[in-house]
């Protein structure tokens, strides 16, 4: 019963690296998804900055347009006073050019809110790019060591299954199901005593306990966390 038993103790440890393989092989995918949704984020403002940034260029060509269309009509708003030949008409026509007047105003207006606006953006551009930059490298170094690590995972996982057989052979089988069908806490099933206390949640057992998973007559579950006992050359 001690080979058999010492031997699960060496089934469990390679059972706890492939169980950390297996869990690196979940965790690893949301990780990177984490890093990529850090660098779309910081793209997305970066694109809201843009957008906005040709809005008021789109604003500022319009404006200028605006002012060109207004100055041609005002030129011939004002080349009209050398035909008009009544009081009414001159006032019409003042009124016309007010008007005119009014609307490239207000056009310069818009343009220079657009210029103001082009500046201060393009500032805050130059500043979100060196910020993206930098996001986006550092998270895509990590996401390439991530994404490196589990292409090459399957074959870490393939190759401690290997040795997971190798093991598995030399336990009797009996001892093997019992072993196989006992749920741990991640993944633990068997420890080893140390200092008079289970391996896995360290609960102190009496010394009578102690005795009989020392004499490894009969397999002994602590009492606390349900871990099968095993009493090996670290024991005491």
């Amino acid at each position: 019963m001690k080979d058999g038993l010492l031997q699960l103790l060496k089934l469990q440890e390679v059972d706890k690296e492939l169980f950390s393989l297996e869990e690196a092989k979940e965790k690893y995918p949301a990780e990177i998804g984490e890093r990529q949704n850090e660098i779309e984020q910081a793209g997305l403002h970066l694109s809201e900055l843009e957008a906005a940034l040709a809005e008021f260029e789109k604003q500022q060509r319009h404006s200028e347009r605006e002012i060109e269309v207004g100055k041609v009509d005002l030129q011939k708003h004002e080349e009209r006073f050398a035909v008009v030949t009544s009081n009414k008409e001159y006032d019409a026509l003042q009124i016309e050019i007010e008007a005119c007047k009014a609307k490239i105003s207000d056009s310069e207006t818009q343009l220079l809110e657009a210029i103001e606006g082009i500046q201060t953006i393009q500032e805050h551009i130059e500043k979100e790019k060196g910020a993206f930059e930098e996001i986006r490298q550092s998270q895509q170094e990590r996401i390439d060591e991530l994404q490196g690590q589990l292409n090459t995972m399957q074959e870490q996982v393939d190759s401690v299954k290997e040795r997971r057989s190798t093991v598995a052979q030399n336990i009797d089988a009996k001892l093997l199901t019992t072993y196989e069908r006992k749920k741990g806490r991640r993944g633990v099933r068997v420890a080893a005593v140390r200092k008079g206390a289970c391996g896995c949640c360290f609960h102190q057992m009496p010394a009578q306990v102690r005795s009989e998973v020392r004499q490894s007559i009969r397999i002994l579950n602590c009492e606390s966390c349900g871990t099968i006992m095993v009493w090996d050359e670290q024991s005491d």
